[in-house]
């Protein structure tokens, strides 16, 4: 069972940065680690050696944990991408610009009003 975990963890952990198929390789990295824990607890009540038991442990938590940051990564990067439309039409910098535009646009206005609109009657 400690080498059937072995096994188990480095195929999990290397086949766990594939985007779509990783998620579905923490399902083995689990088994692997019920099965390096099975191994460690028959060898310590036989006295066997415990070491392929322990690094299928090892390996089968580097792989879980590598798996589940790299879904975070990869999910964070795809929210990012699809929603980056959204977040650039909506920056500071456009609607500073926007404003600016049509507080020019306005003042501008006020101006022409003040200056050739002038009302001669009620001199």
């Amino acid at each position: 069972m400690g080498v059937a975990s072995l096994v188990l963890g480095i195929i999990s952990f290397v086949m766990g940065f594939i985007p779509v198929i990783g998620i579905i390789f923490i399902v083995a990295a689990i088994v692997g680690l019920i099965l390096g824990i099975v191994d460690v607890v028959k060898k310590g009540k036989t006295g066997g050696k415990k070491g392929v038991g322990i690094a299928g442990i090892v390996i089968c938590a580097i792989a879980i944990v590598s798996i589940l940051m790299s879904s975070i990564v990869i999910g964070l990067g795809l929210f990012v991408y699809f929603n980056a439309e959204d977040a650039l039409q909506n920056t500071s910098l456009e609607n500073t610009l926007y404003n600016n535009y049509y507080d020019y646009d306005y003042d501008y206005d006020d101006y022409y009003d003040y200056y050739y609109n002038y009302d001669y009657q009620n001199l």
